[in-house]
């Protein structure tokens, strides 16, 4: 009887700590592909030569929530939407790398798997939190276990960063290609203002670049904050 109660108070034990663990729940995407909303107020268009390209905003906090369960502009990461439609008859190569964004200077890019860093949660601070609250679980088997959830919490979190981003690749004839690219903001900066996307495609034919160049959509945010702040309204645990 004593070992069965040893077996059920520390399964109830368990759950409860599992239950305040580490989450990520992008809520906007669920797998399914994103595309930017042509008609949508934080949407800009240009077309150049037979290239048409889309680019929206997710750097306010409502948007980056929905989209990677992460206020990432407080992380200093700006996540662009980017979309770019071949409505010619000849195939262009577009990759990542030659997607920039200028201010004063250009930006520099993160990949897929450093902005996820940015956004990656921690597993101290909550087992330490439960092992407090629950004082049988002592806090190595706390931390412990939270580690173990939180590490397949961050992979899932890298998986679903990468499989969002904008893949290098051909794009035929009446098709589009599209997905996340991720740069640094710069400290104290408040919105997107001044800034600018530019796009270089190459014709699968003549060998020729394309260039096509938009301003950022207006938006407006909290700065980057500063190292050892914590982000506002919750913990990114």
């Amino acid at each position: 009887m004593k070992q069965r109660n040893v077996i059920v108070g520390f399964s109830l034990i368990t759950a409860v700590l599992f239950a305040g663990c580490a989450t990520y729940d992008p809520v906007a995407s669920r797998g399914l592909p994103l595309r930017p909303d042509p008609s949508g107020a934080n949407v800009r268009k240009a077309v150049q030569g037979e290239l048409t390209l889309l680019v929206q905003e997710y750097a306010t906090p409502e948007k980056s929530q929905e989209a990677f369960d992460t206020k990432l502009v407080e992380e200093g990461v700006l996540p662009l939407l980017v979309q770019v439609e071949n409505v010619g008859q000849q195939p262009y190569e577009v990759n990542a790398t030659d997607i920039i964004v200028r201010g004063a200077a250009v930006l520099k890019s993160f990949t897929p798997e450093e902005a996820a860093s940015k956004a990656e949660r921690s597993a101290v601070g909550r087992a330490l939190g439960w092992s407090l609250i629950v004082p049988i679980v002592g806090i190595p088997i706390a931390v412990v276990a939270s580690a173990m959830h939180t590490s397949k919490i961050n992979k899932q979190l890298v998986q679903d960063f990468a499989a969002k981003s904008f893949q290098d690749g051909i794009i035929a004839p009446s098709k589009e290609r599209a997905g996340f690219l991720f740069f640094e903001l710069d400290k104290g900066r408040k919105d997107l203002s001044g800034l600018s996307i530019e796009v270089t495609a190459r014709n699968q034919v003549t060998g020729e670049p394309l260039t096509i160049t938009a301003p950022l959509p207006a938006a407006t945010f909290t700065p980057k904050r500063e190292a050892g702040e914590k982000p506002s309204g919750e913990h990114r645990w």
